[in-house]
């Protein structure tokens, strides 16, 4: 995936406090395990309620069960308060039918200060002619002068096709994966309208997630995928994308943390706004720190596709095409990225014997 405004070092300094660090990665074999499940995220749905509720949480499903140790804050007082949106930190354990079983749980609830953002200027839809776009979202007819420093990262003037067949389809798409939670937030002003548009790219085949609720399908990537399931895939990881960027800002308005905790989470090795530039390590962190970004959104694209009626499966399908520069002629002969083999392995242990509703 591409992120316009490549995230410079506070961007990822605030990042760096948020994701668990759930997964080992094998750097001589390049596959993706799961080590310690932990992570912090807001309640997708609620999949069971009662006395040990299930949550669908980062992609998770995770029971809270009579031995979990469970803190509440501020308005949250007891998880009859819980309810979709209500944000969550946890770790533990899956159990043999795929569920995490909470070691731990600390829930906190969603403020609402600022003002809504005004969202009706926003086009979304594609102008009926051929167009640029810049990293807002805002169109320039195609033949305007425009200068390349105010593009706005790899978001900025991309050519957008006239609206038409394939514009609508991936509005279409991105539109049915947008999970009700973020809806309800919207009209708190947490994050802003989304928008999908197909863009000429010749390059990149992932999608371009721009400043928020802006996501960018370069057209390679429809090119090589024709089910609308493997496009779903690659929306969903935009979308994704947005949630994580959510997380951080809501992080910053609402100040959950307290230093201690922002210590637990994060070395300063993995936390280049701590101020170690110089740092080897660094570097170093930094990249892990977004392949776990990276593996995240994958975890949260199959929970969107499968509750939009996508089939999840056909996710590590759809990066298994777009990774190759060229495709070869026998497809068979294709390995599986990074990414794929992470979701492959969620799927087994999470999605198998569901009955996908479409």
């Amino acid at each position: 995936m591409i992120v316009a405004n490549a995230a410079p070092a506070a961007r990822m300094g605030i990042f760096s406090l948020l994701v668990g660090c759930s997964l080992l990665i094998s750097a001589a074999e390049g596959v993706a395990q799961e080590k310690a499940l932990k992570g912090f995220s807001f309640v997708e749905k609620i999949v069971a309620s009662g006395a040990e509720p299930v949550y669908q949480v980062d992609g998770y499903q995770v029971q809270i069960v009579a031995g979990t140790d469970k803190e509440f804050r501020d308005t949250i007082n007891s998880l009859s308060d819980v309810q979709a949106g209500t944000w969550v930190r946890f770790s533990g354990k899956r159990d043999s039918s795929g569920i995490m079983i909470a070691e731990k749980a600390i829930f906190y609830p969603v403020s609402s200060e600022a003002k809504r953002q005004d969202t009706s200027q926003l086009q979304t839809t594609a102008p009926q002619t051929d167009s640029l776009i810049d990293a807002e979202g805002q169109f320039k007819p195609l033949h305007s002068k425009v200068r390349m420093s105010d593009a706005g990262g790899w978001c900025g003037w991309h050519k957008v096709p006239a609206e038409g067949e394939q514009q609508a389809r991936v509005r279409r798409i991105g539109n049915r994966l947008l999970p009700a939670y973020l809806n309800q937030m919207a009209e708190d002003q947490v994050i802003p309208r989304f928008r999908f548009f197909v863009v000429e790219e010749k390059v990149i085949r992932s999608e371009l997630a721009c400043n928020p609720g802006l996501v960018l399908i370069p057209g390679p990537v429809l090119d090589r995928l024709k089910t609308d399931d493997q496009l779903a895939a690659v929306l969903a990881a935009g979308i994704a994308y947005n949630v994580q960027s959510l997380r951080a800002r809501l992080i910053a308005r609402d100040k959950w943390f307290t230093a201690a905790e922002i210590a637990e989470l994060s070395s300063l090795a993995m936390n280049p706004i701590a101020g170690l530039a110089t740092n080897g390590a660094v570097g170093i962190a930094v990249h892990e720190h977004n392949l776990e970004l990276e593996l995240e959104r994958g975890r949260l694209a199959l929970s969107m596709m499968a509750d939009a009626g996508y089939d999840p499966w056909q996710a590590p399908e759809a990066w298994k095409l777009l990774t190759p520069k060229r495709l070869p002629k026998n497809l068979s002969s294709l390995k599986y990225p990074r990414l794929s083999q992470y979701q492959r392995m969620v799927l087994d242990a999470q999605y198998k014997g569901r009955t996908l509703q479409r």
